[in-house]
């Protein structure tokens, strides 16, 4: 679809992602619906032009009322905690959310959607994994230790259901790890690892494919804009490099760091980013670059007293 002048609803439009999806779309000329609980703590968004519209994932009247107009909707909202959480809680968010989300979809004559997913849906790890790889299945039980990935794997499960019987064409994007500006999550424990200490052991031998929210943006936009796209899965990792090439990276990028000693840690995740490289075109940005782009912005936010956008 063309995206100069379309209409585009984002759940969780005010969230760590969320604002990076905000501005990918406005870049392209999109008309951006953000839809959000809290629209007064999402002012900032106001001025790339993103019209806000209250509604939550638990109440699907109000995101029908969201999504009224819109010609495509990025589901992007969604519960993500390094803290355990209830199965429950994720089930709710994550699950149900998103049954409510496409349900909407359907009542509003939505026909293009992008799931944002994850690879912690997938069921077991043999490197490299492609897209092919078999998803959790619904008849497995629940519990801390699986709870984002088995429920992120019952999401995106459901969306293809409700696609598929309201005529609507998905495409599903399963990002690994995503580190960028206010993130509370990966870069956060990064920044505490390196700046809370002079001296910090930090971990080598550790390859995550970790991506920067602005290349997930990025991706969600080329599908948007690419009918190969549609009914089709992507993974979208980051390069092959370990966390500790993420910390040189840090480094070298202006970021303030402490003494690493090196903690040797074999832990390997490669996911194969072949699928969206060959139908769009896609690639992510170095470590240094999407680390120079994230410090600035969070810096911007210290000079004007707010939070900055992506």
């Amino acid at each position: 679809m063309k995206l100069c002048g379309a209409t585009v609803a984002v759940t969780g439009a005010s969230g760590f992602l969320g604002r990076y999806l905000v501005r990918a779309l406005a870049l392209r000329g999109a008309r951006v619906v953000g839809v959000v609980r809290a629209p007064e703590r999402a002012s900032d968004l106001l001025a790339l032009g993103v019209e806000l519209r209250r509604a939550d994932l638990a109440a699907p009247e109000s995101l029908a009322l969201a999504f009224a107009g819109a010609d495509a909707v990025i589901s992007n909202a969604a519960l993500l905690s390094l803290r355990p959480r209830a199965w429950r809680e994720f089930v709710r968010t994550n699950v149900d959310g998103t049954v409510h989300v496409f349900e909407a979809m359907a009542a509003k004559g939505v026909r293009r959607a992008v799931q944002i997913s994850s690879v912690s849906a997938y069921r077991d790890y043999r490197p490299p994994v492609e897209e092919d790889h078999p998803l959790y299945e619904a008849a497995t039980r629940g519990h801390r230790f699986n709870a984002y990935g088995l429920s992120k794997a019952l999401s995106e499960r459901a969306a293809w259901q409700l696609a598929q019987r309201a005529g609507i064409a998905l495409t599903a994007l399963r990002p690994p790890g995503i580190y960028g500006a206010f993130d509370r999550n990966f870069t956060r424990v990064h920044k505490l690892l390196l700046t809370r200490t002079p001296v910090t052991f930090y971990p080598v031998f550790m390859r995550l494919c970790l991506v920067y929210a602005g290349d997930v943006a990025d991706a969600a936009v080329r599908a948007l804009e690419n009918p190969i796209a549609e009914g089709k899965a992507y993974n979208v990792p980051g390069d092959d490099l370990s966390t500790w090439a993420f910390a040189r990276a840090w480094r070298r990028a202006g970021g303030r760091a402490g003494l690493c000693i090196p903690l040797p840690l074999p832990y390997r995740r490669i996911y194969s980013g072949e699928r969206i490289r060959k139908d769009l075109g896609w690639r992510p940005r170095p470590y240094e670059a999407g680390i120079r782009e994230l410090l600035e912005m969070e810096s911007a936010a210290e000079y004007t007293g707010r939070r900055a956008l992506p």
